[in-house]
């Protein structure tokens, strides 16, 4: 098989801004403790209608008013926050009910849907730094057992780096299930005409609780790959649920164990997890055909995690401060090829993820102005295209 050469192209932003996200890594950094407080520090902001909270830094003015315009003036249904490294500057909730009669508040706790892509690259950086994986470390290698199964050999020279770049060729084991699980396990999970029998929520709903890392793996090496890795991006949830299974083989640990070690721990995320342990207590309907909440377990690595505004900030302040990963791996996690990096995306002036599932949308914005890194930080009922607000506004707000 011939691999068309890739360069490593990074966006404009990849020398001087990216250098500039990782200004935290100065041997005078302050401990990581006073960049996780974030419950302190919303709890000294001015409350000025009912869950907003802001700083009255003059210097962040307009991002607060054009963030409490969304909070107040749109049919927006969420949290969001608004932060440097050094205080907060907005936190809110828009006071708006959900379905169980709850105000949202900057606690209120979501599932982040694809966002958590961002957490599984931070492990596959860390168990590189350890020295126990490589960018270049092959599927074949760490799935020998495999090898029988009929697309193994094309399969088997797709590395850690395709995975991490979503540039497999592989099928899409999230967006199309019944093509990757195929239409004989399908009846064999939903019974005969599930299109006729059930509603897609439902039948989704089965697919998911039968759906193991077995038959994960079974189907992965027995379907015809897409394209030939290498060649080209698309995106695709099967990369990164099977970078989560990497995690676990390399590591020895379930990869919600490895997580709370390398992230969710050292960042005091406690209302933070990868399984069903947080509550998801923000209910918003969103249609009655997806009413349902994701299986954390069909999602992971993917999807999964569950978490709040003020606990996603402790960990973008934590890795973009260097406190997760070395300055190599950061500089890895944020090298961009054809505009995606390692569970990041990169556009000019800005590393941001998004994450969109039945009920729930979420973005996470890091900014560089000034020399100054801004976190922003959308959780919300998946109603509107809150993904695009950010990117279309970033201008009044600087």
């Amino acid at each position: 098989m011939i691999r068309r050469k890739t360069h490593r192209i990074k966006s404009i932003i990849s020398i001087s801004v990216i250098a500039a996200m990782l200004l935290g890594l100065a041997s005078c950094r302050p401990a990581l403790n006073s960049h996780v407080r974030v419950e302190d520090e919303i709890s000294k902001l001015n409350n000025v209608e009912r869950n907003i909270y802001v700083s009255g830094n003059k210097d962040y003015e307009a991002i607060a008013n054009y963030l409490q315009y969304i909070a107040t003036e749109s049919d927006f249904k969420g949290s969001m926050i608004a932060a440097t490294d050094d205080e907060i500057i907005f936190a809110a909730g828009t006071g708006l009910l959900d379905v169980d009669g709850n105000e949202a508040t900057p606690y209120t706790t979501y599932e982040i849907g694809s966002n958590t892509k961002s957490f599984t690259a931070v492990c596959i950086m860390s168990l590189i730094e350890k020295k126990k994986l490589s960018m270049d470390k092959t599927i074949g290698e760490l799935f020998p057992e495999y090898s029988s199964y009929p697309s193994y050999e094309k399969i088997s020279v797709i590395t850690v780096s395709d995975l991490l770049h979503m540039r497999s060729g592989l099928a899409d084991y999230v967006n199309d299930p019944v093509d990757f699980i195929g239409e004989e396990k399908l009846y064999e999970i939903c019974g005969p005409n599930p299109d006729n029998n059930l509603i897609y929520a439902e039948a989704y709903r089965m697919i998911e609780t039968a759906f193991d890392d077995e038959l994960f793996l079974e189907r992965l090496f027995t379907l015809e790959p897409l394209s030939e890795p290498g060649v080209e991006f698309v995106y695709n949830n099967t990369n990164y649920h099977l970078l989560a299974l990497i995690v676990e083989r390399v590591s020895g640990k379930a990869f919600e164990d490895y997580l709370n070690e390398v992230v969710f721990g050292p960042c005091n995320m406690k209302n933070t997890s990868a399984d069903s342990s947080v509550e998801v207590t923000a209910s918003y309907e969103y249609s009655e055909e997806l009413d349902y909440l994701s299986d954390p377990e069909f999602q992971m690595g993917a999807g999964g995690i569950r978490s709040n505004v003020a606990d996603m900030l402790k960990f973008d302040r934590a890795l973009f401060g260097g406190y997760i990963l070395n300055e190599k791996s950061m500089d890895e996690l944020l090298t961009p090829v054809d505009g995606y990096a390692c569970g990041w995306q990169i556009r000019d002036g800005f590393v941001y993820h998004c994450g969109d599932v039945p009920r729930f949308s979420t973005s996470n914005y890091i900014i560089e102005r000034d020399g100054k890194r801004i976190y922003i930080i959308l959780m919300a009922n998946l109603k509107g295209d809150y993904r695009s607000v950010i990117p279309k506004n970033i201008d009044m707000m600087f």
